[in-house]
């Protein structure tokens, strides 16, 4: 019984290894067969469908073919030939505007001999035919050999594309007195075209794309165009301001007769641009689909021999790619179910054959698995006791971590405030110095009254200290603000006079601006002075080294917030330091210059006042600091960060004052 399950089963892998291998062969006879009867069944298609476009394209011609014909033999146009009297020009220019009108036309126009336009249907418009030479024009040069003229091209005047239909006109059977032209649009029938699903170009004699459902493809060179006749089309203006810039064709060839062919397309070139000068060239919006990278066509061809142009039809070959891999894969399933069909016979006969067998395996392997389920169960509970006293260690590590955390951050609190009393307390001292100094000075030249504004200044800076000072004694709690109404530009004044009286490298050259109605904001000022003085100082730093430093200071009121801006002119702010600039301890300065906590202390007392402040660089060189400042004082608003706030509209008020400080002070 065993040996002839073994032998049924090596007979049906030697019969599904066959079959499976014959799989390639079924899939490729039915794919070839299939690829050549679509591709006849969309050759077919694809003529017909190209015979109804070609005759819309004729019928959309032929609409107004008659017109030129029938004029030459008007009385009128014909009086006019002959006399060229003003007066029968004026009545056939009447005449002419009526029958553009109820025919559909776009223009009609008669030239003499010369090619100079008589008369014409757009004679009461800006862009009138009247007086102008056409004779160049090919359709003139057709009517004057006695033939009907047909000729595609962007009009001269308009630079409108159109067909012109032009016709002799004789008034005595012989001899040439000048012709009639119908100019008549095709962009109606371009727009039905490209509403279409397929995909249809018409090339004229020059081998340019004219007319085609894909607007990016008018206007295009398909043929090839030599280096002299490309510079020759643009400048006669016949494709209006179309640079004729060749078909994205990445591989294959167009037909050069009426036998199918295939390429490939790209994507074409500055879409926008062409699709704009489509919308100038047509009065009309255009529309455009999003075409992929590389797009395979079957292309089928016609011949306009009238006009001298080619039709082509163009579909995408993933409709017959697709049918062909349909058609194989419904192959390849029919094979691999006969192919199943098979082998399940065989496989039944083994499974009858292999049920006592298969019996007797598994319950040896059922009696298996049950050990080794039981023999992971024991480790899964033995790992489970580990990872539990394993965690029990992590938690009291994490609490011992936790506490060091809390030390850690007490000892840093400590540290950031002992370094921040240490910055306030330095700009008072260094003021207090310089005041003393100036003022033995004064003393020594029995300049009393000065020397009294320095020790008075002394006695403010000492109160500052004091109050700063004052806030050890409520560190474990927030102090309460005094904040009343305060004069901005004071405070502004006051901190340029200690910045100029301080000496301090930078500060020669200060200009400060008013604008506007400047209200009185509400705040505390001595913080705010202390906010303008280091905003000063620190733009007095970035431009010491300045061949003419200037710091511009202006300050705008508005509907309901001021703004003061301290500009100055040195090398600005890198972008990669932006963001921290407020940050605590973040500072450009040397080692020993400076701790990194006035502009970080400055955005805090401003955002207590309720306002923002924030920094930019200027586009003409140098850095910005702005700080806003809300007339009603703190809000429940929280205000923005210190890179991006509100924007913000300054009162349109033309008055305007200006403080001019440069050089004025004297250190004795």
């Amino acid at each position: 019984m065993l040996n002839s399950s073994v032998s049924i089963k090596r007979i049906s892998r030697i019969v599904l290894c066959g079959l499976l291998a014959l799989l390639p062969v079924t899939v490729w006879l039915v794919t070839t067969f299939w690829h050549e009867a679509k591709l006849i069944d969309i050759t077919e298609d694809g003529r017909n469908k190209l015979e109804l476009y070609r005759s819309n394209l004729q019928g959309a011609i032929k609409e107004h073919e008659y017109l030129p014909i029938t004029l030459a033999s008007d009385k009128r146009i014909i009086d006019l030939a002959i006399y060229a009297d003003p007066v029968i020009a004026k009545a056939v220019n009447i005449y002419l505007e009526k029958l553009a009108a109820d025919s559909g036309a776009s223009d009609i126009y008669f030239m003499d001999q010369n090619g100079d336009t008589l008369a014409a249907s757009n004679w009461n418009s800006d862009a009138s035919f009247i007086g102008r030479n056409f004779s160049f024009r090919p359709y003139f040069q057709q009517a004057k050999s006695g033939l009907t003229g047909h000729y595609f091209a962007f009009g001269i005047t308009s630079n409108v594309p159109g067909y012109y239909i032009s016709h002799p006109v004789r008034p005595d059977g012989t001899r040439f007195a000048g012709a009639v032209v119908v100019k008549t649009h095709l962009e109606t029938l371009v727009q039905r075209w490209a509403r279409g699903s397929e995909s249809v170009l018409v090339t004229d004699q020059n081998g340019v794309v004219i007319i085609s459902s894909n607007l990016d493809w008018r206007f295009r060179d398909l043929a090839g165009l030599g280096n002299n006749d490309r510079p020759r089309l643009i400048a006669s203006r016949k494709y209006g301001d179309y640079p004729l810039e060749p078909m994205p064709l990445l591989d294959g060839a167009w037909p050069v007769d009426d036998n199918p062919a295939i390429l490939s397309l790209g994507p074409v070139a500055s879409e926008d641009e062409a699709r704009t000068a489509n919308e100038q060239a047509t009065g009309k919006p255009q529309t455009r689909q999003t075409t992929p990278d590389k797009t395979t066509y079957l292309v089928t061809a016609s011949t306009l021999p009238k006009q001298g142009w080619r039709m082509f039809l163009l579909t995408d070959k993933s409709v017959l790619d697709r049918s062909v891999i349909s058609a194989g894969a419904m192959g390849g399933a029919a094979h691999i179910i006969l192919t199943g069909l098979i082998f399940i016979i065989l496989q039944r006969r083994r499974a009858m054959l292999e049920q006592l067998e298969i019996r007797d395996w598994s319950q040896r392997e059922l009696e298996r698995q049950v050990r080794l389920r039981t023999t992971d169960l024991m480790n899964t509970n033995q790992r489970l006791a580990e990872e539990i006293t394993e965690r029990s260690r992590t938690e009291d590590a994490l609490r011992t971590a936790q506490a060091e955390l809390v030390q850690t951050s007490k000892l840093a609190a400590l540290g950031q405030m002992s370094a921040g009393i240490a910055h306030e307390i330095n700009q008072p001292l260094t003021a207090i110095r310089n005041y003393a100094e100036n003022a033995m000075k004064f003393i020594a030249r029995d300049n009393k009254e000065t020397a009294n504004r320095n020790l008075q200044r002394i006695s403010e800076l000492t109160d500052r200290m004091g109050r700063i000072t004052g806030n050890l004694k409520t560190f474990s709690r927030r102090p309460e603000q005094d904040n009343h109404p305060v004069d901005v530009p004071a405070q502004m004044q006051m901190a340029i006079d200690l910045a100029i009286e301080s000496g301090r490298a930078g500060v020669e050259n200060i200009t400060l601006h008013q604008h506007g109605d400047v209200k009185h904001v509400i705040a505390e000022a001595n913080q705010l002075t202390q906010v303008f003085t280091n905003l000063i100082n620190n733009a007095a730093d970035a431009c010491q080294n300045m061949a003419n430093p200037e710091i511009d200071i202006a300050i705008t009121g508005g509907e309901d917030r001021v703004i003061v801006k301290v500009n100055d002119n040195g090398h600005g702010i890198l972008p990669d330091n932006l963001p921290k600039l407020f940050d605590p301890f973040f500072t450009t300065k040397p080692f020993g210059d400076g701790l990194g906590l006035g502009l970080s202390i400055c955005y805090g007392i401003i955002r207590s006042f309720g306002g923002t402040l924030r920094a930019e660089n200027r586009p003409q060189g140098g850095a910005s600091f702005i700080v806003e400042l809300r007339y009603d004082g703190p809000g429940d608003t929280e205000p923005k960060n210190s890179i991006s706030t509100p924007a913000f509209t300054a009162a349109k008020t033309p008055s305007e004052t200006r403080t001019y400080l440069a050089n004025h002070h004297d250190q004795g």
